[in-house]
């Protein structure tokens, strides 16, 4: 059995080998699809880890408080949210802390240097709800935010950006035409919850953004929030924190008992979660996108393998001639089929892994993560597309009678 399969792989090689250039097309279709496959899922899976890994870093026990983006028409007179909701909110007993959080984007000036940044009004309780740690200098403290102070906390790429290796404590820096002194620059951080990236950011008390910012900010301290970020004690009551934060806010807000709320509280797990799907629904279309390039692959190979069938008609009557059965002239092409797939299939794999590790990792900054299973995955994928599209041509070539094959020209 062995030896007979020895001689019909020597035979298929040959028929190969005899047509060089047309296996190489043919398997062209295979090699593409086998790469694509590997590169898809290698930054589908990437992707989903590096999302994953994100995330991980603000925890599991942050809320968000807002105002709904697709508010109910039943709610007449919605509230905005304000420091009167933080106020209440940090009196619950489970809330560990609760940052007011306002965003803007803002021109930023030292010297001869200028870049727009993404500030941060906020509070002292910012640094209890996110884990960013202070690289130099320190944070502003309740004092600077009940005196309206002019200071800043700059991420550390506004910092490397703008002062380069100047120390930039210390040093004033302009943002539209107001002065502010740098008191700290961040560690490296990373994006923060919600689109805001420390690292290209700065934090200014709220106070002095809510006055002095000319972003349309007045002075009455019930200037709606853009949201709430809240750190809970335990994520192990979570539930009832959160159900203890919806009471203080709809007494904030004045709502009727029997009235729905104006306002939307986000559990982070959630978002978790929601990103942890849309990162799966990525992987699944990546994934079949090189499917369908395998799929197209496997339809040149028995396009050809129909051509190869008609080409060698006297060559199969020759052989059932001198003996050969249907099913050694079925098991012949079919090998040919299958090798010149899993040929293709393992320069696909040689080419995916390769535009994986040096297009996607280096020349993109794309996150991939090659999996064993993506490679052993393809490979059986290609296989199985040889055996799929290179029966029809084998059983065809199985058909054909002896005296009619030789009497073809």
């Amino acid at each position: 059995m062995f030896d007979t399969f020895l001689s019909i792989l020597k035979i298929s090689l040959k028929a190969i080998s005899a047509n060089k250039m047309r296996a190489a097309l043919t398997s062209l279709g295979i090699v593409i699809g086998v790469a694509a496959v590997i590169t898809m899922l290698a930054v589908g899976s990437g992707t989903q880890q590096s999302m994953a890994e994100r995330f991980s870093r603000f925890g599991t026990n942050i809320l968000y408080l807002r105002q709904p983006w697709d508010l109910d028409e039943s709610i007449s007179s919605p509230k905005d949210v304000t420091m009167d909701d933080v106020r209440a909110i940090r009196q619950i007993p489970g809330v560990e802390a609760a940052a007011p959080y306002i965003s803007s984007g803002f021109d930023v000036k030292y010297g001869y240097t200028s870049t727009s940044i993404d500030v941060l009004a906020t509070d002292t309780d910012i640094f209890k709800t996110y884990d960013w740690e202070i690289g130099s200098g320190r944070e502003f403290t309740e004092r600077e935010v009940d005196s309206y102070a002019q200071v800043a906390v700059l991420g550390a790429t506004v910092a490397e950006t703008i002062f380069n290796d100047v120390d930039p404590i210390g040093k004033t820096v302009i943002f539209d035409e107001i002065p502010f002194t740098v008191i700290g620059v961040m560690k490296k951080n990373g994006q923060g919850g919600m689109g805001f990236d420390m690292d290209e950011g700065t934090l200014i008390p709220y106070t002095t953004g809510k006055v002095k910012m000319n972003t349309g900010w007045n002075s009455s301290d019930r200037r709606a929030l853009d949201r709430v970020i809240i750190r809970v004690k335990d994520f192990n009551t979570i539930e009832d924190t959160k159900t203890d934060i919806q009471n203080a806010v709809r007494n904030t807000h004045r709502i009727h008992p029997l009235a729905k709320d104006d306002f939307q509280l986000d559990d982070f797990a959630s978002f978790v979660e929601q990103a942890k799907e849309a990162s799966k629904t990525m992987s699944l279309l990546l994934g079949v996108i090189g499917v369908v390039s395998l799929v197209v692959g496997g339809i040149g190979v028995m396009n050809i393998m129909l051509v190869s069938v008609t080409e060698r008609t006297r060559e199969i009557g020759i052989r059932m001639a001198i003996g050969a059965t249907s099913a050694d002239i079925r098991l012949q092409f079919l090998a040919e089929a299958v090798t010149l797939s899993c040929i293709g299939g393992l320069i696909g794999v040689v080419l995916g892994v390769g535009v994986t590790l040096v297009v996607a990792a280096k020349a993109t900054s794309i996150p991939a993560e090659l999996s064993l299973f993506s490679i052993l995955l393809s490979v059986g994928f290609s296989a199985a597309t040889g055996v799929f599209f290179g029966f029809y041509p084998a059983y065809k070539a199985s058909k054909l009678t002896p005296i009619d094959a030789l009497r073809y020209e």
